[in-house]
Parts: C-alpha cells; structure tokens; sequence
C-alpha cells in the first residue's frame, strides 16, 4: 500500500523530542530532505508544530507529528 492509499491512522508515527536549540528542526529537514522547519540558532524560533507524511523505504508510509 503506498502512501496516498494509506489513512493517516494506519501510517508509522514519528516524533522528535527533546529540549530547546539541540537540532530537532535540522533533524526533520535532513529526514525529509526539505527545507520543511525553520532552522536557528535563536532559542525558541521554531515553536510550530510540524506535520508531514512521507514514505521512508525500506519501512512504510509515515507520519510525522
């Protein structure tokens, strides 16, 4: 099943935690290859939530929260 054929409540869900300025958002732009989440070294820039479906082979269609 790929990723437009697959609900968001069957997908592998991934989260990034951790503590502020540590490189979650370089994290999520190198996973998704894109510019996706704003990169800084201001404490507390990116404070948005970020969503993103992709499909990391070799696993399945993904979920980021």
């Amino acid at each position: 099943m790929g990723l437009n054929d697959t609900p968001v409540g069957e997908r592998l869900h991934i989260g990034f935690f951790g503590c502020r300025n540590v490189g979650k958002s370089s994290l999520v732009n190198a996973v998704t290859n894109q510019d996706l989440s704003v990169v800084s070294e201001i404490k507390g820039t990116t404070t948005d939530l970020v969503k993103k479906s992709m499909e990391l082979l070799p696993l399945r269609p993904c979920h980021n929260n």
